[in-house]
């Protein structure tokens, strides 16, 4: 027994008394580190010298890292700035600072004024001069000078109507809605708007993506001039993109090749020769298929042969009032052969008619409508051969 007391003796805990001076100095040695280690950082990282914070701004230019210099901008109360857009877009702007070299600084108590000479992508070089501001806090090395200027100012794109998707510096762009304004304040149902794209210096070029069922009728320019930055002004104009026509094209195609299987022609959509649509018209009950004569053929009439003879290329024309919506221009009438079985005896005939054709499209959505018009416009009846 006597043994086995001694044995928990020797494994006993030591009371507070003797762990206290080794707790005390592992603490102090601890507590001594991490404020030596953040005293360090701190003076490595804090902008102690008055160009500091200029050769950072700068470099963030020269390296297109255009969020880093915009995005803490965006948190400050009182300031309208516009969209901010990714540092893709910048990357790829042309005429952005390149590099920069230090001239000389005057300090006056805690404002300074540091001249900097900087070179852009032409090749040109501007002399510019930034206010720093010292900053005082609590603690070894805080003090910081902090450059609260840049040269940021707003891209104001000029819009003939809003559309999904824009490319800038090549880089395809959703335009937030919250940046879309009227162009014209004082008609805000026009469908004119005008986006606003928060810029540094450099040049934006606006254009729309390649999928897109628009086309810009050419590429829209903005420069923000690093020696005087100011707001700079992007027109762009839309045509039909060659997307557009395609899927306009097969729409009427589709049109045309319905009349072409249809079994049973319908005079409503398809359109048939003067005697085959007099007929028509004059059949004043339903058919035996239930449809009335402005749905189906009269009775007596069967074996109904529809074919395209000829048919003008396919135009398409601009809305004046809605800059998204293009029509068919109607220049001349198409022509089909019809040919059919009327009380047991097979007629033929011509019948002229024209294509109406709209399409809508926001870029990356269209809608289209295609129809077979029996009555000719004033130009597709000019067109007619005499």
């Amino acid at each position: 027994m006597a043994e086995r007391d001694s044995r928990f003796e020797r494994l006993r805990l030591p009371s507070w008394r003797v762990l206290r001076v080794p707790m005390v100095l592992i603490v102090v040695f601890v507590v001594l580190t991490v404020t030596a280690w953040s005293t360090a950082a701190n003076y490595l990282l804090v902008a102690r010298e008055p160009e500091s914070p200029v050769d950072t701004y700068l470099g963030y230019l020269e390296g297109g890292s255009a969020r880093q210099v915009l995005a803490p901008l965006m948190v400050q109360n009182g300031v309208d700035r516009a969209q901010l857009l990714g540092n893709a877009v910048y990357r790829a702007a042309a005429n952005r600072p390149q590099h920069h070299e230090f001239v000389g600084t005057r300090v006056t108590g805690d404002v300074a004024r540091v001249a900097v000479d900087v070179r852009t992508g032409s090749g040109a070089t501007v002399r510019r001069e930034y206010t720093v501001h010292r900053v005082s806090a609590w603690g070894p090395f805080n003090d910081s000078w902090q450059l609260r200027d840049r040269d940021d100012a707003p891209v104001a794109v000029h819009l003939p109507a809003a559309v999904d998707a824009l490319t800038v510096n090549g880089a395809t762009v959703r335009p937030d809605p919250s940046f879309l304004t009227p162009t014209d304040p004082s008609d805000p149902a026009a469908p004119a708007r005008t986006w606003r794209l928060e810029g540094l210096p450099g040049a934006y070029d606006v254009a729309l993506p390649r999928d897109s069922y628009l086309l810009a009728s050419e590429h829209a320019p903005a420069v923000i001039s690093m020696a005087a930055p100011r707001e700079a002004l992007a027109e762009v104009a839309y045509t039909a993109s060659p997307r557009m026509w395609e899927a306009v094209e097969r729409d009427v195609q589709d049109a045309l090749a319905r009349c072409r299987r249809a079994v049973h022609l319908d005079p409503g959509r398809c359109p048939v020769p003067r005697e085959l649509a007099r007929a028509a018209s004059s059949a004043g009950s339903r058919g035996a298929d239930g449809r009335t004569p402005a749905e189906g053929l009269p009775e007596g009439v069967s074996d109904v042969r529809w074919e395209l003879a000829s048919r003008p290329s396919l135009l398409l024309e601009q809305d004046a009032q809605d800059p998204l919506t293009f029509h068919a221009v109607r220049f001349r009438a198409a022509k089909a052969s019809v040919e059919w079985v009327q009380d047991g005896h097979r007629k033929k005939g011509t019948v002229e008619f024209g294509i109406e054709a709209t399409a809508r499209t926001t870029g990356q959505r269209l809608e289209t409508d295609v129809h077979l018009r029996s009555t000719l416009g004033p130009r597709e009846r000019s067109s007619r051969p005499s």
